[in-house]
């Protein structure tokens, strides 16, 4: 199925490509070196073509962050990015997006959050400091416990929660 792209939908690539040329990247290229990319993406077998894993990754960090958090303003901003390098423009539907989005592994994402928050932490400036600490705000979704007796002495359930419910 070919798929033609309207003049409107090129003009707001040539927009987003003119604002991807102010800052010469894609965002986040500068937090994720293609070094981290590659050993990260490495053994992942993909077709080439316009979304690549690591271009499926600017996109999807450019959707989660941008202001308008569509596939299309992804798909769009993606594709103005390759348009700016020379590539000729690819179609701006968002299912081969979605697609490849839905492929990338869980561990590569999260593999790159702690590689790239622990290179952000390295970096912080000592005046930014806390009393010279980093400080750690963890928000607690990722931790969980055993229902020991121990655990629970430390931890009690709430009074609200209804008795005999355990976490294994």
């Amino acid at each position: 199925m070919h798929i033609h792209t309207t003049a409107a939908t090129a003009n707001h690539v040539k927009l987003i490509a003119n604002e991807i040329s102010k800052n010469n990247h894609l965002p986040f290229q500068e937090i994720l070196p293609a070094e981290s990319l590659a050993k990260r993406l490495a053994g992942l077998e993909y077709r080439d073509r316009t979304f690549t894993p690591d271009m499926t990754i600017f996109g999807f960090l450019a959707q989660v962050m941008g202001e308008d958090q569509s596939c299309q303003q992804a798909v769009t901003q993606v594709i103005a990015h390759l348009v700016r390098g020379g590539k000729k423009m690819s179609s701006t539907n968002t299912a081969a997006y979605c697609k490849a989005r839905k492929r990338l592994p869980e561990e590569v994402l999260s593999g790159l959050a702690k590689e790239t928050a622990e290179e952000i932490e390295k970096s912080v400036e000592s005046a930014l400091l806390w009393r010279n600490r980093h400080i750690k705000l963890p928000d607690g979704t990722t931790v969980s416990m055993p229902d020991t007796a121990t655990n629970q002495a430390a931890y009690p359930q709430s009074r609200t929660q209804k008795k005999g419910l355990v976490f294994r």
